[in-house]
């Protein structure tokens, strides 16, 4: 995540280079995944010589679903999560299309909005996540899920999100400021739900975390659900702090009085001032699930590479940061989001790459960490 005006910039740039190329309609999940000849083909699918490999996009003209056709060119996180009935939905942070309308909207020429939708019902990963549609508010167009106030915020981030009983729950952050060095403002951290499996969005005031205090650590939130608990990770905003750790009945996760918090080895009801680090920093952008093929929880973040942590138990104590995509493999990756269905040897999760800005589908062998 970095500076809108940059992230419009590169988007931009990445559509006219790729000028004259003729969109197709995106692939069907038996179709062959053949790149389509768009804004990837800058760069290609990247080759990753480290532990994780790759596997394909996921957005953007030369994706295996070519989102141009939803007037998504450019997008980045890709954080997915079950919906609770057989459904992957796939929530991306600021996208950029090519709309002239966007101009009359005080929104740039290419169509910056904050955040969309997309579905899948892919189980077999390996040839890549192939998307059945988008939430839309009209044909043809991913819909703004959550949407800024003009002259008051920059734009609304989410940062990871939840099924609880037929709801659809969604962290996400109110940038305010983008002063760079993988910093950013926030003035607060929310709850949004939705009672129609994404189609609509509702924030909810009673769940704001104001940017200060022990709130401040919990900006940028992931959840993690261990049978009715559900554990939540939070850093601040950016990629320079440290892990923090709150955890919460399902039932309950929106009443932030029913909260406690992991301080310094024992967990302390409803005062997120208590909350003691329980991994180091720089960690950002942060995808936490149990893998059973490890026989442990799995932590991927950014930091300042694609990072991957182990530990037997929520709260750790977390292994050393391990690198599974180097800067020098995918520059500026960032934004590691486990895929939920992901089973077995290999571990599938999305990855953003700024100068591209669009989200890669990745694979992590796993047999190399026994």
């Amino acid at each position: 995540m970095k500076r809108k005006r940059s992230r419009i910039v590169v988007a931009a740039a990445a559509l006219f280079a790729t000028a004259g190329l003729t969109a197709t309609v995106a692939a069907p999940a038996s179709a062959s995944p053949n790149p389509i000849p768009g804004i990837n083909g800058v760069w290609g699918t990247p080759n990753l010589t480290g532990p994780a490999k790759a596997v394909n996009w996921i957005t953007g003209l030369n994706s295996i679903n070519n989102t141009a056709q939803y007037a998504v060119l450019g997008a980045d996180l890709g954080i997915t999560w079950d919906d609770g009935r057989g459904r992957i939905l796939s929530v991306f942070g600021d996208s950029a299309s090519f709309n002239p309308l966007s101009w009359v909207q005080n929104r740039t020429f290419f169509a910056w909005r904050s955040n969309v939708i997309f579905t899948s019902h892919t189980r077999d990963l390996s040839r890549g996540m192939f998307f059945d549609g988008a939430i839309t508010d009209f044909p043809g167009h991913a819909k703004e899920l959550l949407t800024p106030q003009i002259g008051a915020e920059i734009t609304k981030i989410p940062t990871s999100a939840i099924a609880i009983n037929g709801k659809q729950y969604m962290t996400w952050m109110d940038v305010t400021r983008w002063p760079g060095g993988n910093n950013w403002d926030t003035k607060f951290s929310a709850i949004a739900v939705s009672g129609d499996y994404g189609q609509n969005w509702a924030e909810l005031p009673n769940t704001v975390r104001p940017s200060a205090g022990g709130n401040f650590n919990f900006q940028m939130q992931s959840l993690l659900r261990v049978g009715n608990t559900v554990y939540v990770y939070g850093t601040p905003a950016g990629r320079n702090g440290m892990v923090y750790l709150a955890r919460v009945d399902a039932n309950r996760i929106t009443d932030l009085g029913a909260y406690s918090y992991w301080s310094k080895g024992k967990w302390v009801p409803k005062n997120p001032d208590v909350a003691s680090p329980v991994n180091v920093k720089p960690t950002g952008e942060l995808s936490v699930a149990w893998n059973a093929y490890l026989g442990k929880y799995v932590m991927l973040s950014t930091n300042p590479a694609i990072m991957m942590q182990t530990a037997s138990s929520p709260e750790g104590p977390w292994s050393p940061p391990r690198t599974i995509i180097g800067s020098g493999e995918m520059v500026s990756a960032y934004a590691p989001y486990i895929h939920p269905w992901s089973s077995g040897s290999n571990l599938y999760f999305t990855v953003s790459q700024y100068q591209n800005y669009n989200v890669l589908l990745a694979r992590l062998p796993l047999a190399q960490f026994k």
